[in-house]
């Protein structure tokens, strides 16, 4: 059929034409009249999906009375943290977040919306959570001057906020300014636009039109470029005057330490720095490094360099040192006299370094400034640095490793910032291509909302700034491994990657035991599609290391997550869990999407291979889960509380939730087994159990006076609880194309009652609030069941969860061919995408909360968090113009759908007329129609009245 994999789409099979229009395309929206000598045709055209924010503008963030008083400036001490997160507002939002910059495990940084570098977050035990500063040192400098008038100067970026409540300074929404001899711009004197991986400035005050546009490059399915430490800034000058324009830009960087707070404290000493020139690129720099025997190792000879690559017409000068700790008088008086710099050290700190370009514009000329910021940082410690690893990016740079995962010493010869950057100033347009290639479908393609479009992409934030930890091998351990061989050494070539759920402060969840600072499975799955149809080889290397930890326990459940935890060894140590019982074991939603991420990763992939290594530690998480099983009975017995991710919402033995998940364990076992020959005899038991599971799930959760599905038995038959997330296994098992869990038109009956209870609350704008977790079915008026805590989680919005639910009214619409169902699942997640992006003052853009309270956003806990991956859910489900999602045959790649995602496969039923007007404004992108989409649309109505009951 001509189909097409991921792969095939990054190499550039399908739509190799596509990424020349964008780039072309995109410039003639921007165009000057008259362009000068560029190596790129110019600045992308700001898409019109892109969130867009004056730039410094920042709100001051969200402090209700009710809550935690800690945005009030009231310290939090450690006895007081589960009060502070059970009231709410806790720990704090952060507003004015922007783009982080930097590679996956690379060590990162955002470019905040005042225009400045933070906050910081490189990883390791010191960075339990991201560090709220900025670096007043590090700007871009803007000098025009307009025929014979005096020039005008100003640094690109303004002043930060400095958030002081009743009790004193709030320093989790407060971060620095640039230097104080600098001319930093006023709030609103520019607009500040992102669309991950790309962000772009616009300035104002300027009779040359000035903008920028910065990235890192981060490519779907490329483990090289999406690993750099490295940051294109794309400067863009048009000459709109009738006279010549003197234009200078110059970027100025520190010699920066990459921890300043956090345990064991980073030492960074033995400053130099010096300029190279590479004469076969072009490509400037100036290089800070620092070489101590006295550095710790995550900062032992370490690189910043700041590069540019001078087109035709454009000239470098730099210095290779000024005073990073004075007030920046010096690095900018030469800049204000001349536009350029005197090409040597102005003092002998070397802890600052700078590096102008310069030109001349005629009247009507263009030209476009390329810089990179680069930095070598190679090593990351955990644990009191008792456990030592590289950083993948090491090893496209001369790293080496053994089959089994170990660094070989001495293969990284470190100093290798200057060679990233030339590099990456060499291979631009390559790279941006190849960052287009997956980017565009999705940012300029109309069968997504433009709300769609811009949660889904600015949500892959994550994947770089949650203390991501992407290994290069193992540099030194002193920690015995548990159970005696440590994490990712099963499969040669294994590079383990893996986040926190959230970059709060060391913290409590709702169970209140220190685990946030984690990754735990039950939150991270709901993202699993963006991995594994994105980011493949992450995935990969975490579920080869998942696999070997559930063999390697003593149980088969290796807790949340043996893979990473901040204050931990990585990879090396993690709990042994306790033998399972019915009724006595938590979390037993984990070892169900344990099996459900290992199956998911090695048929999307068409990893037949891994399927075969995964198999038997899907059968011992099986067996983890029969063991809670209750003699007589074929539904696994939870815990009364922290049965599931839901933790704190009580369990009356069984709960849909974990049930509906082991039915979904019990068809991944059996398909798995079928598929690798497995002999019949012994997966007939299996299948007798599920077909036995399956009656008993339906006579114990169905409710047949409200018609829906019970949360848990209640003490009476019409006293029940109402859970949103009712559908989540039968939902995967949708994209996974695996058989029904439960009966599809009493699903259908749910969805389609329960719609309007969920979603009926509104903020003071009229803004739709979410949906909660849990409701009372009609005529219920108490709860039955209140836990521990009281009523915590039930009325809570859960972001991940809504966006999730979203996918699965969406695919339950075009299922039944219910347009309705379709557009309130649009309705739902439009509510989430628009709390997060379109509501500065909640301080969620780039920042969103796993919770918030359903009559307000003000209450809200942990920011920063993983689940709301699960927008890609919706992504998947709505199809993708452009490339394939494969069939699943013997030749091909299994997809999450099983068919083509085809331009124009079908009428839109939610409504774009109010948002198409405005596409005009976007390039233009012919959507290629591959050849099989006829035939695939033929297969999925086919699949369609297969499945129609």
């Amino acid at each position: 059929m001509g189909n097409c994999t991921w792969g095939r789409l990054i190499a550039g099979i399908v739509l190799p034409a596509m990424a020349v229009a964008w780039i072309a395309g995109a410039d003639r929206a921007v165009a000057a009249p008259r362009s000068g000598p560029e190596r790129l045709s110019g600045l992308m055209a700001i898409p019109t999906a892109a969130t867009r924010q004056p730039l410094g503008e920042v709100p001051p963030g969200p402090c209700p009375r009710q809550g935690s008083q800690a945005c009030q400036g009231v310290p939090v001490s450690l006895r007081s943290l589960a009060q502070n997160i059970r009231a709410g507002d806790y720990p704090l939002d952060v507003p004015g977040l922007g783009i982080p910059v930097g590679g996956v495990g690379a060590g990162s940084f955002m470019i905040n919306q005042d225009g400045t570098f933070g906050p910081w977050d490189f990883g390791g035990s010191q960075d339990s959570t991201w560090e709220m500063r900025i670096l007043p040192q590090a700007a871009f400098h803007f000098r025009e001057q307009i025929g014979s008038a005096p020039p005008t100067i100003r640094t690109l970026a303004t002043d930060g906020p400095n958030v002081v409540g009743a009790h004193g300074p709030v320093r989790q929404r407060s971060w620095g300014s640039p230097l104080p001899a600098w001319h930093s711009l006023r709030p609103g004197q520019g607009t500040y636009s992102a669309l991950y991986p790309f962000g772009w400035i616009t300035y104002k005050p300027f009779a040359t039109d000035v903008s920028m546009m910065f990235y890192s490059p981060i490519v779907a399915g490329a483990d090289d470029p999406t690993s750099l430490p490295v940051v294109y800034f794309d400067i863009r000058l048009a000459n709109r005057t009738g006279k010549d324009d003197s234009v200078a830009v110059m970027f100025t960087m520190p010699n920066a330490p990459i921890h300043l707070s956090g345990s064991p404290a980073s030492v960074r000493k033995g400053f130099a720095s010096g300029f190279e020139r590479d004469p076969r690129t072009g490509v400037e720099a100036v290089t800070l490094s620092a070489d101590s025997a006295r550095n710790t190792p995550d900062t032992a000879h370490s690189e910043w360099t700041i590069a540019a690559k001078p087109s035709s017409g454009q000239h470098v000068s730099y210095t290779t040192s000024w005073d990073a700790k004075a007030d920046g008088s010096d690095v900018y008086r030469p800049f204000v006299q001349s536009g350029r710099l005197p090409d040597k050290p102005l003092d002998g700190s070397a802890s600052a370094g700078a590096i102008v370009v310069s030109a001349r514009l005629r009247p009507g000329e263009a030209t476009t400034i390329h810089f990179a910021l680069s930095w070598d940082f190679p090593q990351v410690g955990f644990d009191d640095n008792r456990t030592i690893w590289m950083r993948r990016y090491a090893d496209f740079y001369g790293a080496r490793e053994t089959s089994r995962n170990r660094y070989i010493p001495g293969s990284y010869p470190f100093h290798q910032s200057f060679r990233i950057a030339d590099d990456a100033l060499a291979e631009q347009e390559a790279n941006l291509a190849a960052v287009r290639r997956w980017w565009a479908p999705i940012a300029y393609n109309r069968s997504y909302p433009t709300f769609l479009r811009a949660a889904a992409l600015n949500q892959l934030y994550q994947i770089v700034f949650n203390s991501a930890f992407w290994e290069g091998g193992l540099v030194s351990n002193e920690v015995p491994p548990t159970g005696g061989a440590r994490l990712g050494t099963s499969i040669p070539d294994t590079h383990v990657f893996n986040t926190a759920d959230s970059t709060a402060a060391w913290s409590t969840d709702s169970s209140f035991a220190p685990v946030n600072n984690a990754n735990e499975m039950d939150v991270d799955t709901y993202g699993y599609l963006a991995y594994d149809l994105l980011f493949p080889n992450l995935e990969r290397g975490r579920m080869a290391a998942l696999a070997q930890a559930i063999m390697a326990d003593s149980n088969g459940y290796p807790g949340h997550n043996p893979l990473y935890v901040v204050s931990g060894n990585p990879l090396v140590t993690w709990t042994e869990s306790a033998k399972p019982a019915p009724g006595a074991a938590r979390f037993i939603d984990i070892p169900s999407k344990n099996i459900l991420r290992l199956y998911a990763y090695a048929r999307l992939a068409h990893a037949d291979r891994f399927l075969r290594y995964a198999y038997p530690a899907m059968v011992r998480s099986l067996d983890y889960l029969r063991n809670t099983i209750q003699p007589g009975t074929y539904l696994p017995r939870s815990a009364p509380v922290f049965a599931n991710t839901y933790d704190v919402i009580p369990v009356k033995g069984y709960d849909v939730y974990d049930c509906e998940l082991y039915l979904l364990s019990l068809e991944i076992v059996i398909d798995t087994g079928e598929r690798l020959g497995r002999p019949a005899a012994s997966l007939s038991a299996l299948k007798r159990d599920l077909s036995r599971a399956k009656s008993e799930f339906e006579q114990l959760f169905w409710d047949p006076v409200h018609h829906v599905y019970r949360y848990t038995p209640g003490p009476t038959p019409t006293a029940d609880t109402v859970m949103l997330d009712t559908f989540f296994a039968e939902n995967v098992a949708e994209q996974l194309r695996l058989p029904d869990l439960i009966d599809p038109q009493r699903m259908k009956e749910q969805l389609t009652d329960e719609y309007a209870p969920f979603l009926s609350k509104v903020d003071a704008r009229g803004r739709l609030l979410g949906a909660p977790n849990m409701i009372l079915p009609a005529g219920v008026k108490t709860w039955p069941d209140v836990g521990p805590f009281g009523l915590a989680e039930e009325p809570e919005v859960w972001s991940g969860t809504n966006y999730e639910v979203a996918s699965t009214y969406y695919n339950a619409g075009v299922r039944f061919r219910d347009p309705l169902l379709e557009r309130e699942g649009m309705d739902m997640a439009r509510a989430i995408a628009d709390q997060i992006w379109e509501v500065p003052g909640n301080g969620f853009a780039f920042d969103p909360p796993e919770a918030w309270n359903e009559d307000t956003t003000d209450l809200y806990r942990y920011p920063n968090y993983a689940r709301a991956m699960s927008v890609w859910d919706l992504i998947e489900a709505i199809g993708h113009p452009g490339f394939a999602i494969l069939a699943n045959s013997p030749a091909q790649p299994m997809s999450a759908r099983g068919y083509l995602h085809c331009a124009g496969r079908r009428p839109q039923p939610f409504d774009h007329a109010a948002e198409n007007h405005r596409y005009h404004r976007d390039a233009q992108v012919a959507v290629v129609q591959h050849p099989g989409c006829a035939r695939a649309r033929l297969r999925r109505l086919g699949r369609l009245r297969h499945r129609q009951p």
